[in-house]
């Protein structure tokens, strides 16, 4: 968590333009040549991160972002040069984002602690590193997207419905004509693709509502309704309880014409799940004990060997290392199909606390932008967030650096939307002024 503490400040690209640029080139236009020249991997990281959320695979602008980050750090403190772009700066952080990297930094290093005390070090300590890198690139800097009027956003979002088209496709090929029992995506299995599913589509509902132009608006709506197939083709009944959770929360607090996605999304499930007796089965037994014993086995068993690891857990990514000594039937398990209860067996008892405490800072901040500003980019946020945790009751989909990033990016974000009420939020953000109303 110490490399979150990066007080490195970059200035608007405006400002380090040649002089011998046409000043009277638009400044949107000037801010594009500037940030290709000097920042390329920030708008092929953000873009990729878009893409990928639908597609269920981020990593790769994990290491894009990160990349930028490190090349950010060396020009300006060991060359001394003024980079273009959004600013990294942490020391001037400030209000409920201060109070979260104070949460994050006492959550790090209790972890580098549980992880010397682990019984497996050499998997805990570069786990806790990898877990604050995700937290540096993608819930402090999720304001980039912010920066300069959201210029940033306006250009990657798409990115975000393009890949759920594509998935939306392949869901309905890969499962009605290649016949897979459960559609996995490119970077994940059933419940991962499920999750991110979910997200994706609330996360469209939300674009579609921000859009002006009809064609757009309805084009980018009906892109979010054929993802629900998709989503239903995972057979993850803890990502379609997630979507009903998130798509619940979007209803309550949308204008009333958006109900009409909401009723078409409806019709779509009670289409399919009629036509499909595999899905009726499926969705029968959500709540069903009988049909839920492996999940209720690997809670107990993990269970039985918190009280053991109270203080300090047995350390990041090590549970699988020790589920196997308290399983009665001494077999393994990746993880505890609980997020909260995953973080309680990894960061004892102190650590669950601060994971629970920045979740809720998170969940807070939304909810108090969408109350004042009824912004509908935040409140896809917001709903995504909540879906996600709501999945995350039933299992770990985000516990892995490739869907970790998706979920403290939208924590990110909202906090980043929060903490600029006094400026950018004096009107919500627009993804496109010209396109698009807030």
């Amino acid at each position: 968590m110490s490399l979150a503490l990066f007080d490195v400040v970059t200035e608007p690209a405006e400002e380090f333009l040649s002089t011998s640029q046409n000043k009277s080139t638009p400044k949107g236009e000037r801010i594009t040549l500037s940030l290709l020249r000097q920042r390329p991997l920030l708008l092929l990281g953000w873009s990729l991160f878009f893409l990928g959320i639908p597609l269920a695979s981020t990593l790769a602008s994990v290491l894009l972002l990160l990349v930028d980050s490190l090349v950010v750090l060396i020009r300006t403190r060991i060359f001394g040069h003024q980079v273009a772009g959004p600013p990294i700066d942490f020391q001037q952080v400030q209000g409920t984002k201060r109070h979260a990297l104070v949460l994050f930094v006492l959550l790090g290093l209790w972890a580098v602690v549980g992880s010397l005390v682990s019984i497996r070090p050499d998997i805990a300590f570069p786990s806790t590193v990898g877990f604050a890198l995700i937290i540096v690139v993608f819930f402090f800097r999720a304001g980039d997207l912010l920066w300069e009027d959201c210029w940033i956003l306006r250009r990657t979002m798409p990115f975000l419905v393009v890949g759920l088209l594509a998935s939306s496709i392949y869901g309905v090929y890969a499962s009605q004509i290649q016949g897979m029992a459960r559609l996995r995506l490119l970077g994940h299995g059933p419940n991962g693709s499920g999750t991110c599913l979910l997200i994706s589509i609330l996360l469209a509902w939300s674009y579609a509502d921000l859009l002006r132009k009809p064609r757009l608006k309805l084009g980018v709506g009906l892109v979010a309704l054929a993802g629900i197939p998709s989503l239903l083709f995972t057979y993850s009944r803890g990502a379609w309880l997630g979507f009903a959770g998130g798509a619940a929360i979007y209803a309550v607090f949308s204008k009333r014409r958006n109900m009409i996605w909401l009723l078409l999304g409806l019709l779509i499930v009670a289409m399919l799940v009629g036509a499909n007796p595999s899905l009726q089965r499926r969705m029968q037994n959500i709540f069903s004990l009988e049909r839920n014993k492996d999940r209720i086995e690997v809670w107990m068993v993990t269970l039985n060997l918190i009280p053991d690891h109270l203080v300090f857990g047995v350390g990041t990514a090590v549970f699988p290392h020790v589920y196997r000594q308290y399983s009665p039937r001494g077999n393994s398990m990746a993880f505890a199909h609980n997020f909260f209860l995953q973080a309680l067996a990894e960061y004892g008892i102190p650590g669950l606390v601060l994971l629970i405490a920045v979740i809720g800072l998170s969940v807070s901040a939304g909810y108090r932008v969408v109350r004042s500003y009824r912004c509908p980019l935040a409140l896809g946020m917001l709903s995504a967030l909540i879906g996600t945790l709501i999945h995350q009751q039933v299992d770990n989909t985000i516990h892995g650096a490739n869907l970790a990033s998706i979920f403290w990016f939208l924590c990110g974000f909202l906090v980043a939307l929060h903490e600029n009420q006094g400026e950018t939020l004096k009107e919500p953000p627009c993804v496109d002024r010209v396109e698009l109303e807030c």
